[in-house]
């Protein structure tokens, strides 16, 4: 079964974004709860979806695909993280 390569980068790039999530959690020093976990993950998958919508998928290899997709969807949670951290200092 091949998979359009849209549905490809996205699926990489919610895989990604779960991974950094799941990075945080893991490095968390203060008590994580599930709930901030879910609510991260939702933000996050959401935000690297958004972007994988305007990834430029032509002629990549399938590996070129997913490893795009893995670094948008990283990225993406990445930032977000970041945007409510500094948000939460001011």
């Amino acid at each position: 079964m091949v998979l359009e390569p849209l549905i490809l980068v996205a699926i990489a790039a919610a895989v990604g974004a779960g991974l950094n999530t799941l990075r945080g959690w893991l490095h968390s020093e203060e008590p994580y709860s599930v709930r901030r976990l879910a609510g991260s993950l939702i933000i996050a998958v959401f935000a690297a979806l958004a972007l994988a919508q305007v990834q430029v998928t032509e002629g990549l290899s399938v590996g070129g695909i997913i490893l795009i997709g893995l670094i948008t969807g990283f990225t993406a949670d990445y930032v977000v993280t970041k945007a409510k951290k500094e948000t939460a200092l001011e």
